[in-house]
């Protein structure tokens, strides 16, 4: 949505002038005004930034990137009107404007303009026009008579930018919302630039309401109602000529409604910003006035403002809530009216009775409104911002939309869904349909009861009775078959809504008593009453939470869902139906190993979190936090259970042993957590997991035994603190010998075990001491790197390839000199590695990694070896090769600081001539100034080393750095942009600069 950061970053720069020193830190000029933004100018920059041809594409790209930018500049160039008309341009020809435009605008093209029409918006709307009008009104008043000349064409250029990007602003209002609601059209190139312009409309909300555009959301909500736009700006009203058909209407409303939900969610996510203060002094400069003005302090720095500062953020933002819940009502009666039609499967259309088609069709379309107005309640919710319950007119209000939520919920919770309305059942694959429909309108409906939650608990408190144990109730009855049939968003609110009941303090008997815990100063600050302690009702007014007959029965339902016997029951169903490997799952165990271990670690790293498993998972840790300790029971006693009770060579008793080791692996935090273990691992892991880890499996073992042996691999590796120091030796040689399973799956999980058990290793030396977990690593490192290797040849994906290259590279950290005997094996196995890893930026940076701790551990014997050369000085060239795009971002810094290790083992008797040949690259990189803290650092040990032929080349560009950082430390800008003297030694330069 905004452009890239184009914030600066510390770098060499250009040459310094060296003519005049003193002015090298002022505040640059800016840019100069772009060319005319005409709009045949602008569709032939657009054609033109789509061709293969870089000569042709890279000023075509340049020229817009200028337009979007001249409102941040205040050029005038009319750049987003000329947008409106290319995306317009039927429109556009027929109505005979002045503009027009040759021939006929591709499809293409209006798509690119859409895109850049509503990238641009932020750029121009967040323009403060009425702060810079007040800024030429006082630099009018106060010009001084030095720069009188250039003081007025500076008012004059402001002054026609103001006016212009003023119309402009106007037009948009007027032209954006016909765009959207005229010209109806269903292909697939239409659709994607309408989702552009709903979300250049929710930009124009996120800076335009209420202020430039108070009526957006009332006249959205109006053609949601009518299907016909009645109001076409802030100021202009006229009345659409859309078509009478139907058909037309119903895509006209579901397009409204889902752009009032763009703007509903830009309008409550805005942040209020505080602008920096103007002293008097500042204002006096003017348009580039003489002398020099104190420092204006940040306003947040003065603490006496404290208070008028939140108050007046604070005013604005209820101001813009209270303006943006007046469709509250309209958006409570649509959500009643269109879920009945969905679930009866009737029709708000005017039209009667049709044929079937029109039946289906307009049926879906109320589907749709009644999923879209429940979204856009789900917006409204946390502005209301009911403070007072017992007081508020609008409370009564909100329950009524609460208890209609609660009853859509209910109509719809069924699944798959049953009930076929009379009028539809004659059609094909409506069942399906219906299933799909209804899913959508109840995720819908606990998506809004999340949010109401979350911002207005005790109002909810009513419904959790009803919803809670609906929610709960599919977990606990329905077949596994039939739970992960499901969609797995649903799966996800369903188990996020009993989270969130669960951390919900109001909902928890225990800790009523601690609610109400507000910062009273802060609750005055922010214009809040009672900001004390809530829970004792000091008022007498009723107001006490604890009280409130709603919440103690949500507490009562809470304190069932944790009763002995159904919580229990509810783990045992978390653990079997959502954690337990499913049969897909253990299919792709077998064709597909890789595939199913990055899968596994995705999940483990929580970056797939749309799964059943991670969903699972989330809701069993924030069980496990509720009730800690009888969660670990009931893990530990249902893991004994199925160890002892069901048949040891059974797949599904595997499959769930499996499991159970899965929960445990997941609540490790908690059941070995400091203070209390509830968990006697070192017991556990010699009676069980240690058996498991030495049994040698073949690849026709069944899945679930090598499943079950991999799990216990990633088991020990959360646990592997606990691990005594004779405990750690037989975990470590046990899985090293595991990286050579047949099993990929087990192997992988081996590997990235033993990288972490070495980095530990490391993290627990005591006192310049070798601890017993490091005496272990070093005792099996070889054994396990000639696994690693071996490994590396199995494997095809970059991914596991990249986790076998960490796991060398812990192993030489680990282990440092004391592999120097097994140094050329190591080095053997690098050059095919480098031949495989192609333009990989994860595995040349793992290359680097295990380049690097060879060469600090065991020094110039590692750099001289013909086997390490063939891979180092290649890759060094590889990483710092900054002609390459995306080379610099990625790996030049890995690539410099291998370079410098290199450096500081090389002697140039036997490594002369090769680092010599690296200097023009180093010359580049100094020259681009890019990385220059370790570009210069590399360039200083060169100089000692190889002497003065590495300076030499460079002496101008030397002097000229020296002037320049010379300059920084006695003259800076300020954050104003005025020059400040800096006192003795006490430079404000950054912490590289100086190093520099």
């Amino acid at each position: 949505m905004f452009s890239p950061s184009t914030f600066p970053t510390i770098s060499l720069g250009a040459p310094a002038n060296l003519v005049s020193t003193t002015t090298s830190s002022r505040q640059q000029s800016p840019p100069p005004p772009p060319p005319p933004a005409d709009v045949n100018s602008v569709l032939t920059a657009i054609r033109n930034s789509t061709s293969h041809q870089n000569s042709i594409r890279h000023p075509s790209e340049q020229l817009l990137q200028q337009w979007s930018d001249s409102y941040l500049h205040h050029h005038s160039c009319n750049y987003l009107t000329s947008l409106l008309y290319i995306i317009d341009w039927e429109s556009s020809s027929n109505n005979n404007s002045t503009t027009t435009i040759g021939g006929v605008v591709e499809e293409s093209s209006r798509l690119m303009a859409a895109i850049l029409f509503k990238n641009c918006i932020p750029k121009a709307f967040s323009v403060p026009i009425d702060t810079l009008v007040e800024e030429l009104t006082a630099a009018s008043s106060t010009t001084s008579s030095d720069n009188e000349t250039t003081t007025a064409q500076q008012q004059q250029q402001l002054h026609v930018f103001i006016d212009q990007l003023t119309q402009e602003r106007n037009i948009i209002r007027q032209t954006l919302p016909k765009l959207l609601f005229h010209g109806v059209r269903t292909t697939n190139n239409d659709a994607t630039l309408m989702l552009h312009l709903q979300l250049a409309l929710s930009n124009i909300a996120l800076f335009d309401f209420p202020t430039g555009w108070p009526t957006l959301l009332e006249d959205l909500m109006s053609v949601v109602q009518n299907g016909s736009l009645g109001v076409v700006g802030a100021a202009t009203t006229a009345t659409s000529c859309l078509d009478d058909d139907d058909a037309t209407r119903r895509i006209v409303r579901i397009r409204a409604i889902k752009a009032l939900r763009m703007c509903l969610s830009s309008i409550r996510h805005r942040r209020i910003v505080v602008p920096k203060g103007r002293g008097g002094g500042r204002r006096g400069g003017g348009f580039g006035g003489g002398g020099r003005q104190p420092q204006q302090q940040h306003p947040l720095m003065d603490m006496c403002h404290l208070e008028s500062l939140i108050g007046k953020a604070v005013h604005e933002r209820k101001e813009v809530h209270r303006m943006a819940c007046r469709i509250f009502n309209g958006l409570a009666e649509g959500i009643v009216q269109h879920a009945q039609l969905a679930v009866t499967g009737g029709s708000s259309s005017s039209s009667g009775v049709g044929p079937e088609r029109n039946d289906y069709a307009a049926w879906q379309t109320e589907c749709k409104l009644a999923t879209q107005y429940i979204k856009c309640i789900t917006e409204v919710i946390p502005m209301l911002e009911v403070e007072q319950v017992h007081s508020d007119p609008r409370v009564p209000v909100i329950r009524s939309l609460l208890d209609n939520l609660t009853q859509i919920s209910q109509a719809v919770k069924s699944y798959p869904f049953v009930s076929i309305p009379s009028n539809l059942q004659g059609l094909s694959s409506i069942q399906q349909e219906m299933t799909i429909q209804m899913d959508k309108l109840y995720r819908a409906t606990l998506t809004c009861g999340l949010n109401s939650m979350k911002y207005q608990p005790q109002l909810f408190a009513s419904q959790i009775p009803t919803v809670l144990p609906s929610v709960v109730e599919p977990i606990l009855m329905m077949d596994e078959a039939v739970l992960q049939s499901m969609p797995v968003k649903r799966l996800i609110i369903m188990t996020s809504f009993i989270q969130m009941v669960l951390q919900c303090a109001l909902y928890d008997e225990r800790r009523k008593d601690r609610l109400g815990g507000n910062n009273a100063v802060l609750s005055m600050l922010m214009g809040r009453k009672g900001g004390g302690a809530g829970g004792n009702d000091e008022s007498g007014d009723g107001s006490n939470p604890n009280n409130d007959p709603a919440v103690i029965a949500a507490r009562e339902t809470v304190s069932a869902l944790l009763a002995e016997g159904t919580i229990e029951r509810l783990i045992e169903c978390i653990v079997g139906k959502f954690l337990m490997l499913h049969p897909d799952e253990v299919e792709e165990w077998e064709s597909d190993p890789e595939g199913r271990y990055e899968t596994d670690l995705a999940e483990e790293a929580i970056l797939d979190a749309a799964s059943p498993r991670h969903c699972g998972g989330a809701l069993l840790m924030t069980l496990m936090n509720v009730e800690t300790d009888r969660v670990a029971k009931t893990l530990l006693d249902l893991t004994q259970r199925v160890f002892q009770q069901l048949p040891q060579d059974d797949v599904n008793s595997m499959l769930s042993r499996e499991a159970c080791y899965r929960a445990l692996e997941l609540c490790h935090n908690s059941m070995i957590a400091t203070g209390k273990r509830r968990l006697n691992f070192s017991d556990w892991f010699q009676a069980e997991l240690l058996p498991i880890l030495r049994t040698e499996l073949t690849e026709n073992n069944p899945v679930a035994m090598r499943a079950m042996q991999a799990r216990a691999v990633t088991l020990t590796k959360a646990y592997a603190r606990s691990l005594k120091g004779e405990e750690f030796d037989a975990a470590f040689q046990a899985i090293a010998k595991l990286m050579a399973a047949p099993d990929l799956v087990t192997a992988l999980c081996a590997s990235r075990c033993i990288d972490y058990l070495a980095i530990l290793s490391v993290q627990e030396r005591e006192s310049g001491e070798d601890s017993p977990q490091l005496l272990a690593v070093r005792n099996h490192s070889v054994f396990a790197l000639g696994n690693a290797f071996a490994l590396a040849n199995r494997a095809e994906s970059e991914e596991c390839l990249r986790v076998i290259l960490m796991c060398v590279s812990a192993l030489v950290e680990a282990n440092g000199v004391y592999l120097e005997p097994v140094l050329q094996a190591i080095a053997e196995q690098l050059p095919p590695l480098w031949e495989r890893a192609g333009d990989s930026v994860p595995i040349h940076s793992c290359l680097l990694s295990v380049l690097t701790h060879l060469i600090m551990k065991m020094g110039y014997s590692t750099v001289e070896n013909s086997h390490v050369q063939a891979v180092l000085f290649p890759l060094l060239d590889y990483c710092t090769d900054i002609s390459v795009v995306n080379r610099a971002e990625t790996l030049l810094e890995d690539g410099l600081r291998l370079w410098l290790v290199t450096l500081l083992s090389s002697r140039v008797a036997t490594m002369g001539p090769k680092l010599t040949s690296m200097l023009p690259r180093l010359h580049l990189i100094l020259r681009s100034g890019l990385e220059p803290h370790l570009s210069l650092k590399v360039l200083q040990f060169n100089s000692i080393l190889l002497g003065k032929q590495v300076v030499e080349p460079l002496g101008d560009f030397l002097r000229e750095l020296l002037v320049t950082l010379t300059s920084r430390v006695h003259v800076k800008a300020n954050a104003s942009g005025d020059e400040m003297e800096e006192d003795g030694g006490n430079s404000g330069g950054s912490s590289k600069e100086k190093d520099v």
